[in-house]
């Protein structure tokens, strides 16, 4: 009540004023001092209201939250992704961390390289962002790509082989005729027959070649153990278990009474790309066909090596780091 007293009673002064203050108009509309004297209070009182109201606002209302701000990843925080990793140029899955897409060859084609993780779990990718790449930690490109993603956000991107695995080492790149020779004996030591086969050699013993899948006849006398291979002419055998090839022909007085075995590799076209095979050397993909050639192309150099390579990553969690 004291308020709306003291409002009115400084009417009598603030009329005065906005008579004064008034247009012609105005004033002449209210020349009647009663009706001058209501609208002066009327006005006055807005006026004062406004003033009072809008102070209160200003210096004791409440005031309103910001709006929420999501976090997004930084560097220093822990991140759970899921993601499926494609080479673009064949639309093949190499990589990804859902079961259900390492299940589904209909919808997803696998690259050569690509492992379903049998007795392993399928769980979304876990590091610390800006962590140094390793076992446990994505390329640093990677963890660049994912900077400023909030949780369950979706983010599409490809990096480029400077940015991913760097270029294919041409050295570890081999052409090979179709039709190919191998000796039929081979004299080697304990050591060597070991690293070839695995075991010790044992005078007499037949064993199954790794590369070639036919019988081995060994023979051994002190350090020097002889092999001597044993297909059969016409014999259809499997190449480091992944492709047929055919034995057009044995020859006992080649090499100088070595021997030579003429082989036949029958490779096809959906060969090329389709498998991670594994020789003396290491594994290897057969990545070029040329009949007309009479050749075809292995590459010993990782699938992912000299590739881009292309992301789909969902970011599952997030656990900010200490600021």
């Amino acid at each position: 009540m004291r308020v709306i007293t003291r409002l009115w009673d400084r009417t009598e002064s603030l009329t005065a004023t906005v008579i004064r203050d008034t247009p012609f108009v105005l004033g002449h509309m209210v020349r009647n001092r009663q009706g001058l004297g209501w609208l002066g209070r009327i006005i006055a009182i807005a006026l004062v209201a406004a003033v009072y109201f809008g102070a209160y606002a200003a210096f004791f209302a409440p005031r309103l939250p910001s709006p929420f701000t999501p976090p997004v990843a930084e560097d220093g925080d822990f991140v759970e992704l899921d993601y499926v990793g494609r080479f673009p140029d064949t639309d093949r899955v190499f990589d990804t961390s859902k079961e259900s897409v390492a299940k589904d060859n209909a919808t997803y084609a696998k690259a050569a390289s690509f492992a379903y993780r049998i007795g392993g779990r399928y769980e979304p990718l876990q590091f610390t962002m800006g962590c140094t790449p390793g076992p446990v930690c994505p390329l640093r490109s990677f963890q660049q790509s994912v900077l400023g993603m909030q949780v369950d956000e979706t983010r599409r991107f490809t990096l480029t082989p400077e940015q991913a695995y760097g270029l294919k080492d041409p050295k570890l790149i081999e052409v090979r005729p179709l039709l190919e020779q191998v000796r039929v004996t081979e004299t080697i030591t304990t050591g060597e027959f070991q690293s070839r086969f695995v075991f010790f050699p044992v005078d007499g013993m037949i064993i199954q070649d790794r590369v070639w899948g036919w019988d081995v006849t060994v023979r051994v006398s002190g350090e020097a153990v002889t092999i001597r291979n044993s297909p059969a002419p016409g014999e259809i055998v499997t190449v480091a278990g992944k492709w047929s090839a055919r034995i057009v022909s044995i020859d006992d007085a080649a090499n100088e009474g070595a021997g030579e075995i003429t082989v036949h590799h029958l490779l096809a076209a959906r060969d090329v790309g389709g498998f991670v095979a594994e020789d003396l050397k290491g594994n290897f993909i057969v990545v070029a066909l040329d009949p007309v050639a009479g050749t075809y192309t292995v590459d010993y150099n990782r699938e992912v090596v000299g590739r881009t390579l292309a992301f789909e990553v969902t970011l599952r969690d997030l656990r900010k780091g200490r600021q």
